[in-house]
């Protein structure tokens, strides 16, 4: 997913993630030069208007969807990956994810960054064993870092006590499943949040600079991962009859998650990871809170699908080998076919269809959900209204001058105002006409809409 910060920066249940990710820079498509035609009158409001549907990029399943079809319809988590992952086959990996191999991702909010470490309980940095409470910050020259301890993260000064050292490892008082927050590490990121994380954290100097690496088991980082995803709340809705595993319907939806994003992670291993040093992202591909979100509800959406991962036929068959254990939806492995994980792209809504890529786009009737209750239970971004001011389209596209049109030239034809933008062009009054990407107006759309739903299936609703 998700990317932007994680989710625990943004409103509960959207994804903000790059399986979704629109608060990114304003993109113009590569190549597209401005072009002066003629002089034509100014944009006739201060503020652009639009209705939009959906936020992310519709990508896969939809976080909101699944949680629809399974609390209101009653479908199981493998009717719902079936519906947005069609084609995949549900199965455990015996040589990739049933062992629960560790992970390490990278804390992309943190690169090019000291890492500073701290703890309740004693710990170590780089073979330096240090007393709870004290703070360990790690600075980086020349391909091997530098280790300083203080009083507390937020420490001006630091004494030195370790140098020349490469690519330290921090390792907590515990690293066992049931550590807990006053025995764990706890990173301090440079924006003064405190993220509390199982399992170790490593400095890595990366080819590109840098990097704070959170290393914990897939199991952990699922759990901590569908704890930002989707509300745990959802377990709670939908009548427990006939509904599986003791939990009410909705708790399928957080299945589904479960399942989607140790699939996501599992392509990542299979591809080699990301980048040279991770198999995970926090802030561009699956947002990543640490612990500090862990609650029993999503603990047991990871649990009851633990090793459970999304496969597809891959392009090329192996003599004597064989897929994986299907699911109820599966299409039957045949001796001979050699599987490989699905990237199960997700985002927080589709909008009510899903845009096409990896998979197909599929009506997604769940996409509308709203169930009245003292929880927020109902979609915010199935449909939405922004009004963006002129003023910061004319800052964001400053080649154009002033605004006189925001048109919008090509859709993918599926759906209401004739499909997604596909791409759009920015006029100004002197006639430059500047072509631009789909998501351009991603990041102006999320600041200048109630929820801060962003999507590229948006309409103008004012204008010449």
């Amino acid at each position: 997913m998700a990317h932007i910060r994680n989710i625990r920066r943004c409103a509960a249940a959207l994804a903000c993630v790059s399986l979704g990710i629109l608060a990114g820079p304003l993109m113009v498509v590569p190549g597209a030069a401005a072009t002066d035609h003629f002089s034509i009158a100014p944009f006739p409001a201060s503020n652009l208007h639009l209705v939009g549907l959906g936020d992310g990029s519709g990508a896969g399943m939809s976080q909101w969807g699944a949680f629809g079809y399974a609390a209101l319809d009653h479908e199981s988590f493998q009717w719902i990956l079936a519906h947005y992952y069609p084609g995949t086959t549900l199965s455990y990996s015996d040589s990739l994810v049933s062992t629960d191999p560790m992970v390490s991702v990278d804390l992309n909010e943190n690169d090019g960054d000291p890492v500073v470490v701290t703890s309740q309980s004693a710990f170590s940095f780089g073979g330096v064993l240090f007393p709870g409470g004290q703070a360990v910050r790690a600075v980086a020259s020349q391909g091997t870092w530098t280790l300083s301890d203080a009083a507390g993260c937020s420490s001006k000064q630091w004494l030195p006590v370790a140098s020349d050292v490469v690519n330290p490892i921090a390792v907590p008082s515990s690293v066992q499943p049931s550590a807990t927050l006053s025995q764990v590490l706890t990173i301090c990121e440079r924006d003064g949040v405190e993220l509390p994380v199982r399992g170790t954290v490593e400095a890595y100097d990366a080819p590109g600079g840098p990097v704070t690496l959170s290393i914990l088991s897939l199991e952990e980082y699922v759990r901590s991962v569908i704890s930002a995803e989707v509300s745990w709340s959802w377990g709670l809705f939908g009548g427990t009859t006939d509904a599986p595993q003791d939990h009410e319907w909705g708790f399928q939806a957080l299945e589904a998650q479960a399942v989607a994003t140790r699939s996501y992670v599992a392509a990542e291993i299979v591809s080699g990871g990301w980048a040279p040093y991770a198999t995970a992202c926090d802030s561009y591909c699956q947002s990543y809170p640490g612990m500090v979100d862990e609650n029993p509800m999503s603990n047991a959406a990871e649990s009851d699908t633990a090793g459970e991962i999304l496969e597809q036929p891959a392009a090329t068959s192996v003599p004597g080998a064989s897929g994986g254990i299907p699911g109820t939806f599966a299409v039957p492995a045949t001796p001979g076919t050699a599987w490989s994980p699905v990237s199960a792209e997700y985002s927080a809504s589709s909008g009510g269809y899903t845009a096409s890529g990896e998979f197909p786009g599929v009506v997604d009737r769940g996409d509308a959900v709203c169930i009245k209750s003292r929880f927020y239970s109902c979609n915010p971004c199935h449909k939405w209204w922004a009004s963006i001011p002129v003023s910061a389209i004319e800052k964001a596209f400053p080649s154009v001058g002033e605004l006189a049109e925001v048109e919008v030239k090509q859709r993918n034809g599926v759906g209401s105002f004739g499909g997604r933008v596909v791409t759009v062009e920015i006029v100004g009054t002197t006639g430059t006409e500047v072509p631009a990407s789909s998501f351009a107006l991603g990041a102006l759309i999320g600041a200048n809409n109630q929820a801060h739903c962003a999507s590229n299936w948006y309409a103008v609703t004012n204008g010449p």
